[in-house]
């Protein structure tokens, strides 16, 4: 009986100190991977340039330049992406589009929530601009720069989260890519002419985020102008010239993130 006794007591020893060796096992509090944040319009999404620019199609998500980017960076980071096409960096549209209503597409009004909905993020990667070169918005450069400043200014206080202590997360904003030869499709009814406004985006930014912590990339750097068929959208070889050229920017943007950045206080 008594040996019975001592028996069963080393057996409930041994699955009491079970849960405390399994959480002090190696990898068991290993730390996240850091997160990453696109957020962006079409060129995030991955519309495909048509000849007839109507019905969209898109690019599976290993071939736009978010999915290229994840895959570059082999498990560094998590990538999540928020794209809309059509949006904006802070205008509302006049009119709906195919019955969406108009300030749906304005990205100040749904970036807040886009932060706290994947928070924590580490990194918010803002690739915005091309829409507000619309003709029918009549924005300057400079304009845009403003409003990618306002994203920014957004990032540093919403992008915590819902009543958390995560840190907000730093900002690398992407200047789009000019706009190629949009004459050949229906979307030359909304960007004819804007050319060389589209070439000036990026001195804009720049100059903008000068006296700003803020890192920019000019997309062109790795695409050179928009050579999709309707001068507005990449094409999959600029997809994937992107998303590799961004993987190294994210890394040395990533460094300090690798460490708990967002622990809870």
């Amino acid at each position: 009986m008594l040996s019975t006794l001592r028996h069963a007591l080393r057996r409930l020893s041994v699955l009491l100190l079970l849960p405390c060796a399994l959480l002090a096992a190696p990898g068991a509090n290993a730390e996240t991977p850091p997160r990453v944040l696109v957020f962006g319009d079409s060129n995030s999404w991955g519309w495909i340039a048509s000849p007839q620019a109507f019905p969209v199609q898109r690019l599976d998500d290993a071939q736009r330049w978010p999915g290229v980017l994840g895959q570059a960076l082999n498990g560094q980071a998590t990538v999540q992406v928020d794209a809309l096409s059509g949006r904006t960096v802070d205008v509302d549209y006049p009119e709906a589009i195919a019955g969406f209503p108009g300030p749906l597409f304005n990205g100040s009004r749904s970036l807040a929530e886009a932060l706290a909905r994947e928070a924590p993020v580490d990194l918010l990667v803002l690739m915005l601009g091309t829409n507000d070169l619309r003709a029918d918005l009549g924005r300057s450069p400079q304009d845009i720069a403003q409003g990618l400043a306002g994203l920014v200014r957004q990032a540093a206080q919403f992008g915590s989260g819902v009543l958390t202590t995560y840190a907000a997360p730093r900002v690398l904003l992407v200047v789009p890519p000019p706009l190629g030869d949009v004459s050949a499709t229906p979307m030359g009814a909304f960007f004819a002419g804007m050319q060389a406004k589209s070439r000036a985006l990026a001195p804009a930014v720049r100059q903008l985020a000068q006296d700003s912590p803020v890192a920019v990339f000019d997309a062109a750097d790795a695409t050179g102008p928009i050579a999709g068929v309707d001068g507005v959208h990449l094409t999959a070889e600029q997809h994937q010239r992107l998303g590799h050229a961004l993987a190294p920017v994210l890394r040395q943007m990533l460094v300090p993130a690798a460490k708990p950045t967002h622990r809870k206080e």
